[in-house]
């Protein structure tokens, strides 16, 4: 049921936007009067936990592709949130979706050379344990990064996640990305 509903809100929120985003001249992309580009990367996660480690893997890789202002003005606006990643070791797996949304603080313009930020939100986890059921917990998360030269993004992120079944999938990751478009 959940991942029907899932599915549904995704689709709906995907079609929307797809409305509402007209491509530039540049290669950007305006959605809902904003102008975004796409930036691809990669992320590095670290569990917090040593039990998490033994059983779901030291660290995991997932590659990062997202919509980036880089027009953002200094102070303090919304900062939105949509991945996931998965961890596995030795036959075990966890997948892990997150959403959600926060407030940002843009120490400098986003048109600077350097334009440090830092969010915190509230995300909505949807977690499955190796082939066990789909479960969704509350969390946050706290990030601290920046965008350089208008091209690039690096960022340190910490996810805090509820416990599911013993297992805590919270920690550390920190990612790269470069403009594309």
């Amino acid at each position: 049921m959940l991942t029907r509903i899932t599915a549904a809100v995704t689709t709906a929120s995907l079609l929307a936007l797809a409305g509402t985003a007209q491509a530039q001249e540049d290669g950007r992309l305006t959605v809902f009067g904003h102008h975004f580009s796409v930036i691809a990367g990669a992320a590095i996660f670290v569990p917090k936990e040593t039990a998490t480690k033994s059983a779901y893997g030291k660290r995991s890789f997932t590659p990062d592709l997202t919509l980036w202002s880089f027009e953002t003005p200094r102070g303090v606006g919304l900062a939105w949130d949509l991945g996931g990643r998965r961890s596995q070791e030795s036959g075990r797996r966890a997948d892990l979706l997150h959403a959600g949304v926060g407030p940002r603080f843009q120490f400098a313009s986003g048109r600077a050379d350097i334009a440090p930020y830092l969010a915190i939100r509230g995300d909505a986890y949807v977690i499955r344990l190796d082939d066990g059921a789909r479960r969704t917990r509350a969390g946050s998360n706290v990030e601290l990064g920046a965008s350089v030269l208008r091209h690039f993004v690096v960022s340190g992120r910490y996810d805090l996640v509820p416990k599911i079944d013993g297992v805590d999938l919270s920690g550390f990751s920190a990612r790269a990305a470069v403009k594309v478009f």
